[in-house]
This record gives structure tokens, sequence and C-alpha cells, in this order.
């Protein structure tokens, strides 16, 4: 029954309340500190830079207190597609004249280039990933409705309601294990009404189509999870009050400074490394 875990394989938008120093900072310092290290990087292009960017995110695993098997395992499901994005970088990377050429047959053709930024999409889009999950396990939902809305409260004096655009980005995040968990079920339905599941044969192919019908019963249970989440929150008067306010109310600290600094500068060596 393993084939059936799904949610198992996914440490994307889980929370994981251990009570870490990175758990107890301001959301808003956490927040502005994960967006700093996501642009630098998604700007980076040096290799050095981007290898210490994903050692300064293990690192920040270990003090979140968050098992590096389990962050790593959000890598699993993507990884065809990155593989296969890098694949693709490797062949259609112009490589400027005099570049060194590794592996030519036909009209393929491997430079030193080609192989460089292949390398830099796989060093990256690992990072990127593993950062997002320690977004997702050190901040809870209500901590980022909360963080966002604080952070965009300047936008509400041109009349953007930023508390509804956190509210988009949360439920955004949040589905994404509702979604594994509602694939789980229908898979094991299908099953037990004589679908193959666990046949090893036909390759990737093979495996394709066995998703397909997962497609159209997942959407329709997507869309009925919406619509009660929808009334749910109309039942509770979401909306109907401009002027929201929390139960906690956070405060910013010389640890909430300190972190904001150290992302800095963390972002200026992975940008610029030594």
């Amino acid at each position: 029954m393993s084939q059936f875990e799904y949610l198992n394989r996914i440490s994307f938008g889980q929370y994981l309340p251990t009570g870490s120093i990175i758990h107890r900072l301001d959301p808003r310092s956490k927040i502005l500190g994960y967006i700093i290290l996501i642009l630098a990087l998604t700007l980076s292009k040096q290799i050095p830079g981007l290898l210490a960017a994903v050692i300064l995110i293990m690192l920040l695993l270990l003090i979140s207190k968050v098992p590096i098997t389990y962050a790593l395992r959000g890598l699993l499901p993507p990884l065809p597609f990155i593989a296969l994005l890098a694949i693709l970088q490797l062949f259609i990377t112009p490589h400027p004249s005099g570049d060194r050429l590794l592996f030519s047959f036909w009209i393929l053709s491997v430079s030193a280039t080609g192989l460089r930024f292949a390398i830099i999409l796989l060093i990256r889009f690992t990072g990127l990933i593993l950062l997002l999950t320690l977004a997702s396990v050190t901040l809870s939902t209500l901590e980022m409705i909360h963080g966002l809305d604080l952070l965009l409260k300047p936008l509400n004096k041109i009349g953007i309601r930023t508390d509804s655009a956190a509210m988009v980005v949360q439920i955004m995040l949040r589905f994404i294990p509702f979604l594994a968990i509602n694939a789980e079920k229908i898979a094991k339905s299908q099953a037990s009404r004589g679908a193959e599941w666990d046949s090893s044969k036909g390759g990737v192919i093979r495996r394709a189509r066995q998703f397909l019908p997962l497609i159209i019963p997942l959407f329709s249970v997507s869309l009925q999870q919406a619509d009660t989440l929808a009334n749910a929150m109309l039942a509770r008067g979401y909306g109907s009050n401009a002027n929201r306010t929390g139960l906690h109310e956070v405060r910013f600290t010389w640890m909430d400074l300190l972190f904001l600094i150290l992302s800095a500068c963390a972002a200026w060596l992975i940008l610029f490394p030594l």
C-alpha cells in the first residue's frame, strides 16, 4: 500500500510546531527573511553561492528542529521534472564561440556552458524547494495571515484589501496536503474496484496513464471543498468587518532584527560569493 501514501511524500505546506527559536520569531521577520533568501536564490548565477545557500537552508532546518529526511522528502515529487529541465538545459543552452564542447552527436551538443547552467538549475530548484518547505514548517496558518496582513497594511490606504490577499496565499499553500489526501483516497477507491496500481511494468507512460483517472474526481472534490470552505468563512462573518484584530499581538524584538540582518548578509554571500 506504499504506492498510495501520497501525503507521506509531501513535506511542503505542513506546519511542524517544534518550538524552536525560529518558530518563536515575529512572523513579519520570518516572511521578510524568507523573501530575501528566495530572491537571492532566484537571481544568483554562481554555483558556489547556490551551494552555500543550500547549506544555509540545511542549517536553518536543523535549528528549526525539522528532520532533514522530512525536508528532503519534498524533493521527490518534482525531481523527474527538474531532471528533465536540466537535460533540456544541457542541449538548448547556446554556447559562445570558443566554448569547449564536452559531447557532440548529430545535432545534439553539450558545452561547458550548458553543463554549468544545468547544474545551476538543479541546485537552484533544490534550494528553493527546501526553503519553501522551511517556510511552511515554521509559519503557521495564523502567523502567515497575520504577518502578511501587517506587512501589506500600508496598501489599504490606496484601496487594496490586504487581508484578502493574505488569505488567498494561505489557502493556496495549505490546500497542497488536502490534494494529497484526496488523491490517496481516490486511488485506494479505484484500486478496490479493480484498477491496477501495483504493476511496475510500462515505465513512465504507464504511470502517467494511471494518474489520468485521478484528475477529474480530484478537481471535483477540490471544488466541493473550496465551496464548503467559502460557506464556512461566510458563516463566521469573514469579510464583514474591515478592522479585524488578532488574539495574540506580535512584537518585533532584537532577535527578529538579528534574523533579518543575517538573512541580508546571507543573500549578499549567495549573490556575490567570495
